[in-house]
């Protein structure tokens, strides 16, 4: 069975064979890490902006254009290795603002539709999700953007067990209101690559009491809040999840957050009167949750008496509870 169903292609160049939209995934941060009895494990949310189309298009052979090149052609060779199929004669390019390596997941979102258009196009079966997401070598540490892919909405996952995959222990659907600031700084970058194996080397192990209390966090006050769309409940319990998350990395960024400023954009969130407000994983990207648009758009007005165009990027996003949508050029599918 196919993860999910394509809809047909219209209104299209001729040469488009497929479109594959994809948003940003936020992660509150991890469970813990060189653990006895799970590795990693976490919380997050899909939201519908920034977010990136990935385009097939007819050509002689297999090609990646645009500014995300490398990576496609990166992960298509790691996909050709892991199925042993040759690669298809298409042209893959990127549309879209998310950024790679800000903490917004544009790694896995992008690798994952590289493998599903890859084996759409080559007459593959669309694998499940953890067989598609070996396929270009993702969730290595948290599964949030690979079920957030599919499936959109907020989830939970509790981490690797014996080195299986990691199971969704929980995806709620986020009320429509709801909206995300994303302020993120320009030209900097979170760890990812050697640099983020190297730092996960130099951390000492999660204690078990931070684990079980940032499961609590979870369990006992996220989903409940979620679920009763009370934002002040579940808004609270992500800040303290962050907080507590982000002080097992102190080693590593000089505390709680990223750098200076993503702690003084913190502060400043919840001094508005923003409780949901959180760095996405190694940032620099640092979230709120607002009620609703109009509290948004005061949140950004908020900040820009602090931060200039030139120093902060400032975006307002919904809530994404669709997961990919994939647009091929056969009726059929």
């Amino acid at each position: 069975m196919p993860l999910f169903k394509p809809s047909p292609l219209v209104g299209s160049s001729s040469s488009l064979l497929a479109k594959l939209t994809v948003g940003a995934r936020l992660h509150f941060g991890l469970l813990a890490f060189d653990s006895e009895e799970a590795s990693f494990g976490g919380v997050g949310v899909m939201i519908d902006h920034p977010g990136l189309e990935v385009h097939a298009s007819e050509a002689e052979h297999f090609t990646a254009t645009g500014p995300l090149a490398d990576r496609i052609e990166s992960f298509a060779h790691l996909w050709k290795q892991s199925t042993d199929l040759e690669l298809p004669a298409v042209q893959m390019t990127t549309r879209g603002q998310l950024r790679d390596h800000v903490g917004l997941g544009c790694g896995t979102q992008l690798g994952l539709a590289v493998g599903t258009l890859l084996s759409k196009l080559a007459g593959f079966p669309l694998p499940d999700i953890p067989t598609l997401a070996a396929t270009v070598d993702r969730a290595k540490r948290s599964a949030i953007g690979c079920y957030g892919f599919l499936e959109g909405g907020f989830l939970f996952e509790t981490g690797h067990h014996d080195q299986a995959f990691p199971r969704l222990a929980y995806r709620g659907e986020i009320p429509s209101q709801w909206r995300f600031v994303l302020a993120t700084q320009h030209e900097l970058h979170g760890r990812h690559g050697e640099d983020e194996e190297e730092g996960f080397r130099q951390l000492d192990r999660v204690p078990e009491p931070t684990t079980a209390r940032l499961r609590q966090l979870v369990e006992g006050e996220m989903i409940p809040g979620l679920e009763a769309s009370d934002m002040g409940r579940f808004g609270e319990a992500v800040y303290q999840y962050g907080c507590l998350a982000g002080d097992c990395y102190a080693l590593l960024q000089g505390g709680r957050y990223a750098n200076p400023t993503c702690t003084d954009l913190v502060q400043r969130m919840r001094s508005f009167g923003i409780t949901g407000v959180g760095q996405s994983s190694w940032g620099p990207t640092i979230f709120g949750l607002c009620e609703d648009g109009r509290q948004a758009e005061a949140l950004c007005t908020h900040l820009r008496e602090r931060y200039s165009e030139s120093q902060l990027q400032l975006e307002i996003s919904r809530p994404n509870n669709r997961g990919v949508q994939l647009q091929w050029a056969s009726p059929n599918g």
